[in-house]
Protein backbone atom coordinates (compact mmCIF):
# COMPACT_ATOMS: atom_id res chain seq x y z
CA UNK A 1 0.00 0.00 0.00
CA UNK A 2 1.28 3.69 -1.23
CA UNK A 3 1.20 5.40 2.36
CA UNK A 4 2.16 8.79 0.70
CA UNK A 5 -0.93 8.57 -1.46
CA UNK A 6 -3.24 7.92 1.29
CA UNK A 7 -4.30 10.37 3.30
CA UNK A 8 -7.20 10.69 6.54
CA UNK A 9 -9.39 13.95 7.05
CA UNK A 10 -9.09 14.55 10.84
CA UNK A 11 -12.19 14.77 12.58
CA UNK A 12 -14.31 15.75 15.54
CA UNK A 13 -17.67 14.08 16.89
CA UNK A 14 -20.39 16.57 15.36
CA UNK A 15 -22.87 17.28 18.08
CA UNK A 16 -26.33 16.92 16.52
CA UNK A 17 -29.64 18.86 17.78
CA UNK A 18 -32.69 18.34 15.89
CA UNK A 19 -34.39 21.53 14.35
CA UNK A 20 -37.80 19.80 14.79
CA UNK A 21 -37.24 18.47 18.76
CA UNK A 22 -35.78 21.71 19.55
CA UNK A 23 -38.48 23.82 18.81
CA UNK A 24 -40.58 21.77 20.72
CA UNK A 25 -41.75 21.81 24.33
CA UNK A 26 -41.26 18.72 26.08
CA UNK A 27 -43.49 17.83 28.18
CA UNK A 28 -42.89 14.83 30.81
CA UNK A 29 -45.23 12.08 30.15
CA UNK A 30 -46.49 10.02 33.42
CA UNK A 31 -48.16 7.17 32.47
CA UNK A 32 -49.79 5.90 29.49
CA UNK A 33 -52.66 7.86 29.01
CA UNK A 34 -52.86 11.53 28.55
CA UNK A 35 -49.60 11.35 26.32
CA UNK A 36 -50.02 14.58 24.47
CA UNK A 37 -49.06 15.58 20.43
CA UNK A 38 -47.02 13.07 18.40
CA UNK A 39 -44.07 15.93 18.54
CA UNK A 40 -44.23 15.65 22.32
CA UNK A 41 -44.26 12.16 22.21
CA UNK A 42 -41.60 11.86 19.72
CA UNK A 43 -39.20 13.96 21.36
CA UNK A 44 -39.27 12.69 24.34
CA UNK A 45 -38.17 9.28 22.62
CA UNK A 46 -35.57 10.85 21.12
CA UNK A 47 -34.51 12.05 24.47
CA UNK A 48 -33.72 7.97 25.14
CA UNK A 49 -32.15 7.17 22.03
CA UNK A 50 -35.27 6.57 19.71
CA UNK A 51 -35.48 7.83 16.79
CA UNK A 52 -39.46 7.76 15.74
CA UNK A 53 -41.27 8.33 12.16
CA UNK A 54 -43.73 11.11 12.20
CA UNK A 55 -46.30 7.97 11.34
CA UNK A 56 -45.69 6.11 13.70
CA UNK A 57 -45.61 9.24 16.86
CA UNK A 58 -48.84 9.72 15.68
CA UNK A 59 -50.15 6.07 15.85
CA UNK A 60 -48.45 6.11 19.18
CA UNK A 61 -50.50 9.72 20.18
CA UNK A 62 -53.72 7.86 19.44
CA UNK A 63 -53.35 5.04 21.58
CA UNK A 64 -52.48 6.77 24.24
CA UNK A 65 -55.03 9.59 24.23
CA UNK A 66 -57.85 7.50 23.37
CA UNK A 67 -60.42 6.26 26.44
CA UNK A 68 -60.84 2.46 25.93
CA UNK A 69 -62.48 0.29 28.08
CA UNK A 70 -60.58 -2.65 27.38
CA UNK A 71 -56.80 -3.45 27.33
CA UNK A 72 -54.77 -1.47 25.18
CA UNK A 73 -52.80 -3.62 22.68
CA UNK A 74 -50.98 -2.69 19.85
CA UNK A 75 -49.10 -4.80 17.10
CA UNK A 76 -45.59 -3.79 15.94
CA UNK A 77 -45.49 -5.50 12.48
CA UNK A 78 -42.51 -4.97 10.00
CA UNK A 79 -38.71 -6.45 9.49
CA UNK A 80 -36.10 -7.63 11.66
CA UNK A 81 -34.02 -4.84 13.04
CA UNK A 82 -36.78 -2.06 12.33
CA UNK A 83 -36.98 -1.43 15.93
CA UNK A 84 -39.86 -2.68 17.34
CA UNK A 85 -38.19 -4.07 20.55
CA UNK A 86 -36.83 -0.99 21.24
CA UNK A 87 -39.73 1.43 20.45
CA UNK A 88 -41.28 -0.99 23.01
CA UNK A 89 -38.55 -0.19 25.70
CA UNK A 90 -38.05 3.51 24.89
CA UNK A 91 -41.74 3.73 25.50
CA UNK A 92 -41.71 2.11 28.82
CA UNK A 93 -39.05 4.68 30.07
CA UNK A 94 -40.69 7.80 28.94
CA UNK A 95 -43.91 6.85 30.39
CA UNK A 96 -42.71 5.34 33.88
CA UNK A 97 -43.92 2.12 32.90
CA UNK A 98 -42.46 -0.88 34.02
CA UNK A 99 -41.34 -3.58 31.06
CA UNK A 100 -42.53 -6.85 31.55
CA UNK A 101 -41.26 -9.35 28.31
CA UNK A 102 -41.82 -12.34 26.86
CA UNK A 103 -39.86 -13.39 24.01
CA UNK A 104 -41.43 -15.98 22.11
CA UNK A 105 -40.14 -19.32 20.45
CA UNK A 106 -41.64 -22.57 18.74
CA UNK A 107 -43.28 -24.80 21.24
CA UNK A 108 -42.87 -22.92 23.84
CA UNK A 109 -45.29 -24.11 26.81
CA UNK A 110 -48.57 -21.81 26.45
CA UNK A 111 -50.23 -22.68 29.77
CA UNK A 112 -47.38 -21.46 31.62
CA UNK A 113 -48.50 -17.95 30.27
CA UNK A 114 -51.46 -17.99 33.01
CA UNK A 115 -49.97 -19.79 35.64
CA UNK A 116 -48.33 -23.09 36.11
CA UNK A 117 -47.05 -25.40 38.96
CA UNK A 118 -44.90 -24.53 41.79
CA UNK A 119 -41.96 -27.32 42.19
CA UNK A 120 -40.90 -25.52 45.56
CA UNK A 121 -44.58 -25.57 47.09
CA UNK A 122 -45.43 -28.88 45.59
CA UNK A 123 -42.06 -29.86 47.49
CA UNK A 124 -43.45 -27.79 50.47
CA UNK A 125 -46.31 -29.74 50.33
CA UNK A 126 -45.01 -33.04 50.75
CA UNK A 127 -42.49 -32.08 53.49
CA UNK A 128 -45.30 -30.99 55.70
CA UNK A 129 -48.14 -33.51 55.10
CA UNK A 130 -50.56 -30.59 56.09
CA UNK A 131 -52.83 -28.76 53.74
CA UNK A 132 -51.58 -26.04 52.05
CA UNK A 133 -53.25 -23.06 50.04
CA UNK A 134 -53.51 -23.63 46.73
CA UNK A 135 -51.74 -20.56 45.69
CA UNK A 136 -48.65 -21.78 47.14
CA UNK A 137 -49.14 -24.37 44.64
CA UNK A 138 -49.47 -22.36 41.62
CA UNK A 139 -46.48 -19.50 39.91
CA UNK A 140 -48.15 -16.66 38.46
CA UNK A 141 -47.29 -16.48 34.75
CA UNK A 142 -46.50 -13.37 32.86
CA UNK A 143 -49.89 -12.22 31.89
CA UNK A 144 -51.23 -12.69 35.55
CA UNK A 145 -48.12 -10.91 36.95
CA UNK A 146 -48.41 -8.05 34.15
CA UNK A 147 -52.54 -7.80 35.27
CA UNK A 148 -51.39 -7.87 38.79
CA UNK A 149 -48.61 -5.53 38.67
CA UNK A 150 -51.05 -2.90 36.65
CA UNK A 151 -53.51 -3.06 39.95
CA UNK A 152 -50.57 0.07 41.72
CA UNK A 153 -48.42 0.81 38.86
CA UNK A 154 -48.02 0.95 34.84
CA UNK A 155 -47.13 -1.95 33.07
CA UNK A 156 -46.21 -2.69 29.48
CA UNK A 157 -46.03 -5.78 28.63
CA UNK A 158 -44.04 -6.61 25.75
CA UNK A 159 -45.18 -10.24 23.71
CA UNK A 160 -41.93 -10.32 21.34
CA UNK A 161 -41.90 -12.21 17.73
CA UNK A 162 -45.19 -13.59 18.40
CA UNK A 163 -45.40 -15.35 15.06
CA UNK A 164 -42.86 -17.50 16.14
CA UNK A 165 -45.04 -19.21 18.53
CA UNK A 166 -47.56 -21.95 17.62
CA UNK A 167 -50.65 -20.12 16.31
CA UNK A 168 -52.62 -21.26 19.64
CA UNK A 169 -51.07 -18.64 21.52
CA UNK A 170 -53.02 -16.19 19.83
CA UNK A 171 -56.37 -16.82 21.62
CA UNK A 172 -54.83 -16.87 25.18
CA UNK A 173 -54.92 -13.11 24.43
CA UNK A 174 -58.77 -13.04 23.46
CA UNK A 175 -60.54 -12.25 26.63
CA UNK A 176 -57.88 -10.94 28.68
CA UNK A 177 -57.27 -7.99 26.42
CA UNK A 178 -61.46 -8.02 25.88
CA UNK A 179 -62.44 -8.21 29.25
CA UNK A 180 -59.59 -6.86 31.59
CA UNK A 181 -59.67 -10.07 33.13
CA UNK A 182 -58.26 -13.38 34.12
CA UNK A 183 -59.54 -16.75 35.27
CA UNK A 184 -57.31 -19.19 36.92
CA UNK A 185 -57.49 -22.52 38.92
CA UNK A 186 -55.78 -21.15 41.72
CA UNK A 187 -57.36 -18.42 42.96
CA UNK A 188 -60.08 -15.83 42.31
CA UNK A 189 -59.71 -14.17 39.28
CA UNK A 190 -57.66 -11.19 38.71
CA UNK A 191 -58.65 -7.53 36.84
CA UNK A 192 -56.50 -5.08 35.72
CA UNK A 193 -56.30 -1.37 35.62
CA UNK A 194 -56.59 -1.07 31.95
CA UNK A 195 -55.13 2.33 32.21
CA UNK A 196 -52.26 1.12 33.31
CA UNK A 197 -51.74 -1.49 31.14
CA UNK A 198 -50.54 -1.80 27.45
CA UNK A 199 -49.29 -4.38 25.29
CA UNK A 200 -47.13 -4.74 22.83
CA UNK A 201 -46.77 -7.63 20.17
CA UNK A 202 -44.19 -7.62 17.61
CA UNK A 203 -43.97 -9.89 15.21
CA UNK A 204 -42.14 -10.13 11.72
CA UNK A 205 -43.99 -12.39 8.74
CA UNK A 206 -43.59 -15.46 9.96
CA UNK A 207 -47.02 -16.55 9.98
CA UNK A 208 -50.66 -14.73 9.92
CA UNK A 209 -52.21 -13.98 13.45
CA UNK A 210 -55.89 -15.28 14.59
CA UNK A 211 -58.48 -13.32 13.45
CA UNK A 212 -60.10 -12.48 16.62
CA UNK A 213 -56.83 -11.52 17.97
CA UNK A 214 -56.02 -9.17 15.01
CA UNK A 215 -59.36 -7.12 15.65
CA UNK A 216 -58.32 -6.77 19.15
CA UNK A 217 -55.34 -5.25 18.62
CA UNK A 218 -54.23 -1.82 17.10
CA UNK A 219 -51.97 -3.20 14.23
CA UNK A 220 -48.95 -0.45 13.56
CA UNK A 221 -46.84 -1.36 10.16
CA UNK A 222 -43.17 -0.75 10.85
CA UNK A 223 -40.52 0.41 8.30
CA UNK A 224 -36.99 1.11 8.82
CA UNK A 225 -35.83 4.46 9.06
CA UNK A 226 -35.64 7.02 6.25
CA UNK A 227 -32.72 8.28 5.12
CA UNK A 228 -32.42 11.59 7.75
CA UNK A 229 -33.45 9.86 10.77
CA UNK A 230 -30.86 7.25 10.05
CA UNK A 231 -28.28 10.07 9.60
CA UNK A 232 -29.28 11.70 12.61
CA UNK A 233 -28.80 8.42 14.41
CA UNK A 234 -25.40 7.61 13.26
CA UNK A 235 -24.25 11.39 13.20
CA UNK A 236 -23.96 11.59 16.94
CA UNK A 237 -21.11 8.70 16.77
CA UNK A 238 -19.76 8.92 13.52
CA UNK A 239 -18.03 11.58 10.95
CA UNK A 240 -20.93 12.93 8.54
CA UNK A 241 -18.95 11.75 5.35
CA UNK A 242 -18.76 8.21 6.84
CA UNK A 243 -22.79 8.19 8.13
CA UNK A 244 -23.96 9.21 4.17
CA UNK A 245 -21.77 6.66 3.20
CA UNK A 246 -23.01 4.04 5.48
CA UNK A 247 -26.51 5.01 4.68
CA UNK A 248 -26.46 5.17 1.07
CA UNK A 249 -25.19 1.35 1.12
CA UNK A 250 -27.26 0.55 3.70
CA UNK A 251 -30.63 2.23 1.41
CA UNK A 252 -29.69 -0.18 -1.80
CA UNK A 253 -29.38 -3.33 0.28
CA UNK A 254 -32.92 -2.30 1.77
CA UNK A 255 -34.84 -0.55 -1.63
CA UNK A 256 -33.51 -2.61 -4.66
CA UNK A 257 -37.09 -3.11 -5.63
CA UNK A 258 -36.67 -7.01 -5.24
CA UNK A 259 -33.29 -7.04 -7.62
CA UNK A 260 -31.78 -8.21 -4.12
CA UNK A 261 -33.35 -9.79 -1.82
CA UNK A 262 -32.15 -9.84 1.58
CA UNK A 263 -33.31 -11.64 4.84
CA UNK A 264 -31.59 -9.04 7.15
CA UNK A 265 -31.04 -5.76 6.07
CA UNK A 266 -28.17 -3.43 8.04
CA UNK A 267 -30.52 -2.22 11.26
CA UNK A 268 -29.38 1.79 12.31
CA UNK A 269 -27.33 -0.42 15.32
CA UNK A 270 -25.54 -2.14 12.39
CA UNK A 271 -24.65 0.92 10.37
CA UNK A 272 -23.49 2.23 13.73
CA UNK A 273 -21.30 -0.50 15.03
CA UNK A 274 -19.42 -0.66 11.16
CA UNK A 275 -19.21 2.86 11.57
CA UNK A 276 -17.52 2.83 14.94
CA UNK A 277 -15.57 -0.37 13.68
CA UNK A 278 -14.43 1.93 10.82
CA UNK A 279 -13.36 4.94 12.91
CA UNK A 280 -11.19 2.87 15.16
CA UNK A 281 -9.12 1.30 11.77
CA UNK A 282 -8.88 5.41 10.41
CA UNK A 283 -7.64 6.17 14.14
CA UNK A 284 -4.78 3.24 13.82
CA UNK A 285 -4.21 4.21 10.72
CA UNK A 286 -5.31 1.17 9.09
CA UNK A 287 -6.42 2.65 5.55
CA UNK A 288 -6.33 -0.58 3.09
CA UNK A 289 -9.70 -0.51 1.18
CA UNK A 290 -9.79 -3.98 0.82
CA UNK A 291 -8.75 -4.48 4.71
CA UNK A 292 -11.47 -2.06 5.83
CA UNK A 293 -14.38 -3.60 3.93
CA UNK A 294 -13.36 -7.27 5.06
CA UNK A 295 -13.63 -6.26 8.65
CA UNK A 296 -17.19 -4.98 8.33
CA UNK A 297 -18.42 -7.21 5.78
CA UNK A 298 -20.38 -9.87 8.14
CA UNK A 299 -21.66 -6.29 9.93
CA UNK A 300 -23.69 -5.29 6.97
CA UNK A 301 -24.73 -8.42 5.98
CA UNK A 302 -25.67 -11.04 9.07
CA UNK A 303 -26.33 -13.96 6.88
CA UNK A 304 -24.99 -16.32 4.51
CA UNK A 305 -27.33 -16.03 2.10
CA UNK A 306 -27.44 -12.06 2.65
CA UNK A 307 -23.51 -11.89 2.16
CA UNK A 308 -24.47 -13.78 -1.19
CA UNK A 309 -26.26 -11.05 -2.05
CA UNK A 310 -24.33 -8.74 -0.88
CA UNK A 311 -21.52 -10.07 -2.86
CA UNK A 312 -23.63 -10.24 -6.00
CA UNK A 313 -24.93 -6.93 -5.54
CA UNK A 314 -21.23 -5.24 -5.16
CA UNK A 315 -20.11 -6.96 -8.40
CA UNK A 316 -23.23 -6.08 -10.51
CA UNK A 317 -25.13 -3.33 -9.42
CA UNK A 318 -25.14 -0.39 -11.23
CA UNK A 319 -24.24 2.30 -8.73
CA UNK A 320 -21.39 -0.11 -7.84
CA UNK A 321 -19.84 -0.57 -11.42
CA UNK A 322 -15.97 -0.40 -10.88
CA UNK A 323 -14.23 0.32 -14.80
CA UNK A 324 -10.90 -0.75 -13.38
CA UNK A 325 -12.43 -4.34 -12.91
CA UNK A 326 -12.70 -5.84 -16.22
CA UNK A 327 -14.55 -9.08 -15.49
CA UNK A 328 -17.17 -8.78 -12.65
CA UNK A 329 -18.24 -12.01 -12.45
CA UNK A 330 -14.49 -13.70 -11.73
CA UNK A 331 -13.19 -10.62 -10.20
CA UNK A 332 -11.61 -12.14 -6.87
CA UNK A 333 -13.57 -11.72 -3.40
CA UNK A 334 -10.71 -9.24 -2.34
CA UNK A 335 -11.72 -7.22 -5.10
CA UNK A 336 -15.45 -6.93 -3.51
CA UNK A 337 -13.75 -6.15 -0.27
CA UNK A 338 -11.88 -3.29 -1.77
CA UNK A 339 -14.82 -2.02 -3.80
CA UNK A 340 -16.63 -1.74 0.13
CA UNK A 341 -13.74 0.01 1.38
CA UNK A 342 -13.87 2.50 -1.53
CA UNK A 343 -17.46 3.07 -1.19
CA UNK A 344 -17.43 3.45 2.95
CA UNK A 345 -14.24 5.57 3.09
CA UNK A 346 -14.82 7.77 0.19
CA UNK A 347 -14.61 11.32 0.84
CA UNK A 348 -12.52 10.52 4.35
CA UNK A 349 -9.59 8.66 2.73
CA UNK A 350 -7.81 9.61 -1.00
CA UNK A 351 -8.35 6.78 -3.39
CA UNK A 352 -4.87 6.56 -5.23
CA UNK A 353 -6.79 4.88 -8.48
CA UNK A 354 -9.28 7.77 -8.65
CA UNK A 355 -7.60 9.70 -11.67
CA UNK A 356 -7.05 6.30 -13.20
CA UNK A 357 -10.69 4.89 -12.82
CA UNK A 358 -12.49 8.31 -13.92
CA UNK A 359 -10.00 8.32 -17.42
CA UNK A 360 -11.45 4.47 -17.64
CA UNK A 361 -15.08 5.68 -17.17
CA UNK A 362 -14.65 8.58 -19.73
CA UNK A 363 -13.03 5.84 -22.43
CA UNK A 364 -16.02 3.90 -21.59
CA UNK A 365 -18.65 6.74 -22.65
Amino acid sequence: MDKKRLSVVRFDKPRVVPAEVKSVEVTPISGLTNAGSPQNIAAQLEEVGYQCLPFVAVQLGLILNTPVSRIRAVLLEGPSGCGKSFLAKSLAKITGAELMCLSCYAGMPLQNLIESPSTLGLAKAMASGSEVDSKALMNLGIISRAFVKSQTTPVILLIDELDKADGSIDTFFLGPIQDARIWLESRDPIDAVSDNLLVIFTKNFNRQLDDALLRRVHPVTMSYLDSTLEERVLSKECHPQLVKNLVAIADRMRASNGSYTFERPPAPEELLTAGQYIQHLLGWKILDFAFVGKNVWNILSKSPHDRAVFEHMLRFHPDFIDPLITDAKTAPIEEIYKKLGRLLLDGLVADPEREERAKAMESEY
